[in-house]
C-alpha cells in the first residue's frame, strides 16, 4: 500500500501498467530531479577526466598565423615540455593580432594575462618590448637557472630597468626557424620571458629548443 497526495492506494491490486502510471504521475518530479542530478555528476566526472592541464604558454604578438600551423606548433612544444607522455598536459600557443582595429583589446588582454601569471614566453615587436620592459614585465634572461646566454648566437637585447645596470631581457627572433616555418614575420621581433611566469624550468627548455635548434 502506498500513500500519495493524502490518498491511500493499494498497489498490490493494480496491474503492472497501472502501478507504473501511478508512480510516474505522483513521483515524476522526484524521478526527473534524481536523473538530472545523476547526469550532472556524470558530466562533472567526465569533464574532470578529460580536462587539459596547460603547463606552458607561448604567446605570439603580431601578424595572424594559420590555425593549423598554430596547432602543429602546440604539438611540437608539448613534446618539449611534457616528458612523461601525460596526455592531459599540453603546451598552449596564443596568437594576438596587433595592427588591426582590435589591437587595443588584444593589448588589454595581454596585460591582464601577464598580471594573472598565465603567460610564459612571448614573441613581440621590438618597439613594444622597449615600451613594456620599463614596466618590469619581463625577466632578465640571466636569472633563468640553467639557461646559458653565452651559448646563444642570436643578438641579445639589453635594457635598463628602474635605474639598475643594463641586462639582457630579450633575444632577437629574426633567425628562429620555428617561427618562420609557421608564417610569423620575425623582422624586428624579439623573444622574452614574462616576469610572472610560473614555469621557469619549461621556459628554459623552450628557449633552448627555439634558439639552439
Amino acid at each position: 500500500m502506498c500513500k500519495g497526495m493524502g490518498i491511500m492506494v493499494d498497489l498490490k491490486g493494480m496491474s503492472r501498467k497501472d502501478k507504473a502510471g501511478y508512480i510516474w504521475d505522483y513521483y515524476k518530479l522526484h524521478i526527473i530531479g534524481a536523473l538530472a542530478f545523476i547526469c550532472i555528476i556524470i558530466f562533472f566526472v567526465n569533464s574532470q577526466g578529460t580536462k587539459i592541464d596547460y603547463v606552458f604558454n607561448l604567446t605570439i604578438l603580431g601578424n595572424s598565423v594559420d590555425n593549423n600551423k598554430v596547432t602543429n606548433l602546440e604539438k611540437q612544444l608539448t613534446n618539449v615540455v611534457v616528458k612523461d607522455g601525460d596526455t592531459k598536459k599540453q603546451a598552449e600557443v596564443n596568437n594576438l593580432v596587433i595592427g588591426t582595429s582590435t589591437s587595443s583589446q588584444y593589448m588589454q588582454k595581454f596585460i591582464a594575462e601577464i598580471a594573472a601569471g598565465e603567460l610564459d614566453v612571448v614573441i613581440l615587436d621590438k618597439a613594444t618590448f622597449e615600451s613594456l620592459v620599463k614596466q618590469d614585465l619581463f625577466l632578465r634572461l640571466d636569472n633563468i637557472s640553467g639557461f646559458d646566454l653565452a651559448s646563444i648566437k642570436s643578438e641579445k637585447i639589453e635594457a635598463r630597468v628602474r635605474d639598475k645596470n643594463k641586462a639582457v631581457f630579450a633575444i632577437n627572433a629574426k633567425d628562429i626557424k620555428v617561427f618562420k616555418d609557421i608564417g610569423i614575420n620575425t623582422d624586428n621581433k624579439v623573444i622574452v620571458v614574462i616576469s610572472s611566469s610560473k614555469h621557469l624550468d619549461k621556459d628554459n627548455m623552450v628557449l633552448k629548443w627555439l634558439l639552439i635548434k
